[in-house]
């Protein structure tokens, strides 16, 4: 009896407010239920964004090779986030020597400029090269010997590639008709731990 006492009253209430104030109070209930539905949303996006998974290319979503992403907060997720090792790299000296004329001592993989310098002067003379002195040094890089009809030129860069291709544009700047590659190497660094 409450039940229809209270739906009737309802109705009463409904049908003595004007027509227009009457839709401004369905505009705000669709606004607030629009309001609600948008909040809801939000929420389940950020809990989804927290569940991600991180897996390489090619492999399904769920894969034992899928991990976390690196998205994830830990400090909500309750893990706890891996420890990186220090990764130590130990530096790479090379060293070109050379007579001057036509004899070079190369040397590659060496812990210091100073030993490489040493080494590759001694390597030098070891070919019979008389007076030999360091014509380059160079650490964790590459370097290349083009020769040309009118003499060398030494290059370093990154990679083997980038110090061919300057040695070859110094080598034909120079006038040289013909260029050659006579030694390319890197001496790189290697990872101490």
């Amino acid at each position: 009896m409450h039940s229809v006492l209270g739906h009737k009253l309802i109705m009463e209430l409904l049908n003595s407010i004007p027509s227009c104030q009457r839709k401004i109070l369905s505009h705000r209930r669709r606004d607030m239920r629009n309001e609600i539905m948008a909040a809801v949303l939000l929420l389940m996006a950020s809990n989804i964004a927290l569940a991600q998974t991180a897996c390489p290319q090619g492999v399904a979503s769920g894969s034992a090779q899928c991990g976390p992403s690196s998205q994830v907060d830990p400090e909500h997720t309750g893990a706890s986030a891996p420890i990186k090792p220090n990764i130590i790299w130990a530096d790479s000296w090379g060293a070109i020597a050379s007579d001057g004329v036509s004899t070079y001592g190369i040397v590659t993989d060496f812990p210091s400029k100073r030993k490489a310098r040493k080494a590759a002067i001694e390597e030098c003379k070891r070919r019979g090269g008389g007076r030999c002195v360091s014509a380059r040094e160079f650490v964790n890089q590459c370097a290349v010997v083009v020769a040309g009809n009118s003499g060398t030129n030494i290059v370093n860069a990154v990679t083997v590639e980038r110090a061919t291709e300057l040695a070859m544009q110094d080598c034909r700047s120079q006038g040289n008709t013909s260029c050659w590659t006579f030694w390319s190497g890197c001496s790189l660094a290697w990872r101490v731990q």
